[in-house]
């Protein structure tokens, strides 16, 4: 039996069954797609062979040997059920054990990335930078019904301008992208820690901030926790014990502001075809809004 699911918006998906995933896009995005799924193949098997206790999706085979059809205007896929749960967000409790296995999973990534397997698309660190000197030669043109659309966008690239140079200087590596509760699993081992991580289509080349911030705009827009900036705080310093590396506060800033800057944009671009996830239209300027009042105390 197959049931839809309510998780994720820019695909539909259906539980099949006890085992697996069915998802469905637009077919305009079958070629970045098909990147993806031969990242999860690449990654998925390092993960193996490595022992390694987090687990990515296993994507189902055609009969072709490839991991996605391209069938009735569609994009298909299909991939293996992992067990564990989705961590609630608004237990302050997920989140230490979050960057703990985002460190665990981050050196997993820099690993395969040392291999050389797979080469990743670079992501919000140089797209923010180019987005931004595109909106500097076009005339900008709204495609919400926000009426504060053009202000809220204008201000975020204005905010991102003279901090992208210290951004830009950050070492980069692979990083997931997406880290949010909805996309990682607790507990398929049987204890309460990261066990799996999931949906990779925001995989790219870019600093660990990046990842970092997710997990901070997560607290600051769907915990519903109060003493956030102490969250973050117990956030930089967790991902410190279990890596070595010092997280710089204005940098997760960055990072923040400039993910959600960049979602609205990749949003605008697949409006010329997208078929799913039309409600996230009206709130990619509320997520700006709300990062960048924030960032800067407002």
């Amino acid at each position: 039996m197959a049931v839809a699911s309510t998780q994720g918006v820019s695909r539909a998906t259906w539980k099949i069954g006890t085992g697996y995933w069915l998802s469905q896009a637009e077919s305009e995005r079958y070629s970045a797609l098909a990147e993806k799924a031969r990242f999860l193949v690449a990654f998925g098997r390092f993960l193996k062979d490595q022992s390694c206790s987090i687990s990515v999706p296993e994507c189902g085979r055609t009969l072709d040997d490839q991991p996605l059809v391209l069938d009735s205007g569609y994009v298909w896929g299909l991939t293996r059920h992992l067990p564990g749960a989705h961590p609630n967000a608004h237990d302050p409790r997920i989140y230490p054990k979050m960057i703990e296995g985002l460190a665990r999973f981050h050196l997993a990534l820099r690993d395969f990335q040392q291999t050389r397997m797979f080469e990743v698309p670079p992501g919000v660190c140089e797209k923010t930078c180019r987005l931004i000197s595109q909106m500097e030669c076009e005339r900008f043109v709204p495609f919400t019904s926000d009426p504060l659309e053009e202000e809220i966008v204008c201000s975020a690239a204005e905010w991102l301008t003279g901090r992208l140079a210290s951004f830009e200087s950050l070492p980069r590596q692979i990083v997931h992208g997406d880290f949010t509760p909805q996309n990682v699993l607790f507990g398929g081992d049987g204890r309460d820690v990261l066990s799996a991580v999931l949906d990779f289509e925001a995989v790219a080349l870019d600093p660990v901030h990046v990842d970092i911030g997710n997990v901070c705009s997560t607290l600051l827009m769907w915990s519903n926790l109060e003493d956030v900036e102490e969250h973050i705080a117990s956030a930089m310093m967790t991902y410190f014990q279990f890596t070595g590396t010092a997280l710089d506060l204005g940098e997760i800033h960055t990072a923040m502001v400039a993910r959600w800057f960049c979602h609205y944009w990749d949003w605008r671009e697949r409006s010329a075809f997208g078929e799913f996830g039309r409600e996230v239209e009206q709130r990619l300027c509320a997520r700006i809004s709300a990062v960048l009042a924030y960032v800067t105390n407002d």
